[in-house]
C-alpha cells in the first residue's frame, strides 16, 4: 500500500471512530454526577477530547455503551499495565470519567 493511501485511510478511519462517538449531554452529566460530584458538561466535552487524541492513537475507539461503567475503571488500568500505555494522573481520570459517565 502506497503511504499516501495508509495515511488516508488511517484518517477516515479516525474520522469514522470520532463521527460515531456521542457526544456529552446533560443527561450523561447528570448520571456522572453520582460518581463525580461537581461534574460539568464542559468536563465531559474535554474528557471526551482527551479520549480521542490519546486512545485513537493506538486503537480504534470504544463506545462507552461496549462495557458498564463499573467495568471501564479496570479496563483502562488493563491499559496502562499490560500495554504499558503511559498516562499521567489527570488523564487517566478523564478518560475514566468520559467512558463511566457515557456508559449504561
Amino acid at each position: 500500500m502506497r503511504p499516501v493511501s495508509l495515511v488516508a485511510g488511517s484518517l477516515a478511519l479516525l474520522l469514522s471512530a470520532c463521527a460515531s462517538l456521542p457526544q456529552p449531554t446533560a443527561a450523561d452529566v447528570e448520571r456522572g454526577q453520582k460518581t463525580v460530584p461537581g461534574l460539568t458538561l464542559e468536563d465531559l466535552s474535554r474528557d471526551r477530547k482527551v479520549y480521542v487524541k490519546i486512545c485513537s492513537g493506538c486503537h480504534a475507539l470504544h463506545l462507552p455503551a461496549e462495557f458498564p461503567s463499573l467495568r471501564w475503571p479496570s479496563l483502562v488500568q488493563q491499559m496502562v499495565t499490560v500495554q504499558k500505555v503511559k498516562l499521567t494522573a489527570e488523564q487517566r481520570q478523564q478518560i475514566e470519567e468520559f467512558l463511566t459517565a457515557m456508559a449504561p
